[in-house]
């Protein structure tokens, strides 16, 4: 009984922010767009409202994805479309579509991609989801200033994804949860960092749906967090 009351107060909870984070950039660009119809405005003012409402735009849009995969993963609808990925280069794709954000906030990004071929199987647009859902939560949770370290390597049978942050950390009593859905470590719709919390869970299930583990390690608040995803890695042509 009490589990399906926590159950039942988590997904109220979430309900909450669903709400909360979709109309948050509806009202953004509502406002500017009605700030650009009243009046005459620069140049510079009309591109920074441009801006702004395609900022908006991309934000829900990845909130809708976010909860269609979730949709996708609850009904079982979640389907790969299987290759051989080199992981590195997928990594420095991911890396790639993150880096002005990071810009945007002052955040160092240090790659380590240099080792000789890591290949895995799977897919390729799914694992790249993988990454850019570690990198986006990990440039989130860390301060302007910080720096975000992503490496990529091979331990004996296995390609590890390494994504560690200078950010805020997690605490040790949140720690266990932070791959479930419905959770997240301040669940009020005050708190200062946005998002619906999905993004670890869909990294969760993707990675066990490619047969591979993410786990999550922090030395508690403030002390940054590292996230350490390990697939099933192809022997390299010629490897004894």
């Amino acid at each position: 009984y009490k589990e399906a009351r926590d159950a039942n107060r988590l997904k109220d909870e979430f309900l909450a922010i669903v709400s909360h984070e979709l109309r948050t950039p509806l009202n953004a660009m509502r406002g500017w767009l009605s700030l650009l119809k009243s009046a005459r405005h620069t140049e510079e003012q009309q591109a920074h409202a441009r801006e702004v409402i395609e900022r908006n735009i991309v934000a829900q849009t990845q909130l809708v994805e976010d909860l269609l995969d979730i949709s996708r993963i609850v009904s079982g609808r979640m389907r790969l479309q299987v290759h051989t990925v080199d992981l590195q280069e997928v990594v420095g794709a991911a890396i790639e579509s993150i880096a002005l954000a990071a810009e945007a906030k002052g955040i160092r990004l240090d790659a380590k991609l240099d080792n000789p071929l890591i290949q895995v199987t799977g897919d390729p647009d799914r694992i790249q989801q993988i990454v850019w859902n570690l990198l986006s939560n990990a440039i989130k949770f860390t301060p302007r200033g910080g720096t975000v370290t992503v490496s990529v390597e091979r331990v004996e049978s296995h390609a590890e994804l390494t994504v560690s942050d200078t950010g805020q950390g997690i605490s040790q009593e949140f720690l266990p949860h932070v791959f479930e859905r419905f959770r997240q470590g301040d669940s009020t719709t005050t708190r200062p960092i946005g998002g619906l919390g999905l993004g670890l869970a869909i990294v969760r299930y993707l990675a066990e749906l490619h047969g591979g583990t993410v786990v999550a390690s922090s030395a508690g608040e403030g002390m940054g967090a590292t996230f350490t995803l390990s697939l099933p890695a192809l022997v390299p042509i010629g490897a004894a």
